[in-house]
């Protein structure tokens, strides 16, 4: 059995709040990485990660009450992917075969939030919340420095130009607001670019030149793909000339609408002709709009965006396009909701008092998630993510769980995707671009309404389709 084959044994009991804020105090009380701000988001070193591995399981073994052989065996767990890490990053292991493309993903987990936990647990077990009572504080300073590496291949495929790679890029949110927390600072804004200028260009040298991949799926990264003026700025790296990169843009607006679509047809959800958005003025959020004015005949879209006059210039385009004053009015007046906004909207505001969400689907694009799936439930509603599936003859947008036994990973059993075959429409498109060898369809600039219909050819020809509706890792049922 390894390592990762041990981290799935769970311990007898969740560890208690008090273990965990013990925990927590015993590192703090070591300063140096557990404490600094910014932490150092650059420094990729592997005998620092090893450390705090050891300061963990040793804070761990003091302050709880967890089993020291399971403590042991997610500590070995967690050298074993920190070592494959660093060997990938630094050549000295191979996947095997040279991959076409690399989707790129960033880490969605914050210091101050526990809901993403899951997706880094399969390959750091040591930091898990529930059994070894690691807070998120904890969890994220221990991984911050981990370099660019393979966390899942798509190798299924016995065609060289259907393999890829699932690249992590080592970006945080948490690093806006260490680093850029007035966007009004421009000083801040010149750290934020060097700093996220040195991860993306090692993580783009490691894809591209290490791995072999010639597409780039951008989508996923955060923050906006413009931080690399949509790609360019990695194709001027030396050695980078034919490297091709794509925004993901396309396939999440088409699967979006082929969501829309989905439900239109197979649920009882009513629409009574409407279709709501909400962040209707923004790349996505337009897109969407007027790509589902192209493939959903007799609806008429209900729009609202704060940025209000942008958005009422837009509308005068199309009658059937309205403009509502707020988005408590979209989620009043519209039975399906599309969710184009990267920041969090909080049902217990009161502007949406006394909302009712019976009959009613929100489609959430956001990554972390826009709205929260416990206040949707709570008021009657049903929320899913924009998912697709992988139906290609040859599977080969379906990852091989490299190390996961076998199981592809999931971003996380309850913070990412439900089913073997699921993927997000971002990385779908760098996977049909490369199979297709169609670098000319590649998104390198705002999405437009063409780019949706191109990418969509491309899925229909790949056998890509909308996959069970879902969310959070679950399954949802609507209907």
């Amino acid at each position: 059995m390894t390592g990762l084959q041990q981290s799935v044994i769970t311990a007898d009991s969740p560890r208690t709040a008090e273990e965990m804020t013990a925990v927590e105090a015993h590192l703090a009380a070591k300063g140096g990485a557990w404490t600094a701000t910014p932490p150092n988001y650059t420094n990729f070193d592997r005998d620092q990660m090893l450390q705090r591995l050891d300061d963990v399981a040793a804070a761990i073994a003091i302050e709880t009450d967890a089993d020291d052989v399971d403590i042991k065996r997610a500590w070995l767990a967690s050298q074993d992917f920190v070592n494959a890490s660093f060997d990938f990053f630094q050549g000295r292991r191979e996947i095997g075969r040279p991959v076409s493309r690399a989707f790129c993903v960033p880490m969605r987990s914050t210091r101050d939030d526990e809901a993403n936990a899951s997706e880094s647990t399969p390959f750091f077990p040591l930091y898990d919340p529930v059994r070894f009572a690691v807070s998120s504080q904890v969890r994220m300073r221990g991984i911050y420095g981990v370099p660019p590496t393979v966390l899942d291949t798509y190798t299924k495929s016995d065609h060289d130009n259907e393999t890829g790679a699932l690249v992590l890029v080592p970006m945080y949110s948490d690093m806006l607001k260490d680093i850029w927390p007035d966007r009004a600072d421009l000083a801040a804004a010149a750290r934020m670019a060097e700093v996220a200028g040195v991860v993306l260009r090692a993580s783009a040298e490691f894809a591209h030149l290490r791995l072999g991949a010639r597409v780039l799926g951008l989508g996923a990264i955060l923050p906006h793909p413009t931080i690399t003026n949509f790609g360019r700025k990695l194709h001027a790296i030396d050695g980078m000339q034919n490297l091709v990169t794509t925004t993901g843009h396309g396939g999440t607006v088409y699967m979006i609408v082929a969501t829309v679509r989905k439900i239109l047809s197979e649920t009882s959800i009513q629409s009574r002709g409407k279709i709501g958005v909400i962040g209707g003025a923004g790349s996505i959020g337009w897109s969407t709009t007027v790509a589902a004015l192209e493939m959903i005949d007799g609806h008429e879209i209900y729009t609202y965006d704060k940025r209000i006059a942008d958005l009422k210039i837009q509308a005068s385009l199309s009658t059937r396009i309205k403009v509502a004053p707020t988005a408590a009015d979209v989620l009043r007046d519209a039975n399906i909701i599309v969710a184009a906004v990267t920041g969090k909207i909080d049902l217990a505001a009161d502007e949406f008092a006394g909302l009712d969400l019976n009959g009613k689907v929100i489609i959430d694009d956001s990554q972390p998630g826009c709205f929260d799936k416990e206040q949707v439930e709570a008021r009657g509603g049903k929320l899913v993510w924009v998912v697709g599936e992988d139906a290609s003859d040859r599977q080969f947008i379906t990852r091989d769980g490299l190390h996961t036994d076998g199981m592809p990973y999931n971003y996380g059993d309850n913070a990412g995707l439900y089913g073997r075959a699921s993927e997000f429409g971002c990385g779908q498109e760098a996977a049909v671009i490369a199979a297709h060898r169609a670098y000319d369809r590649a998104i390198t600039g705002p999405v437009t309404p063409q780019n949706v219909r191109e990418i969509g050819e491309l899925f229909e020809d790949s056998g890509v389709r909308v996959a069970p509706f879902q969310a959070y890792g679950q399954p949802v049922r609507l209907g």
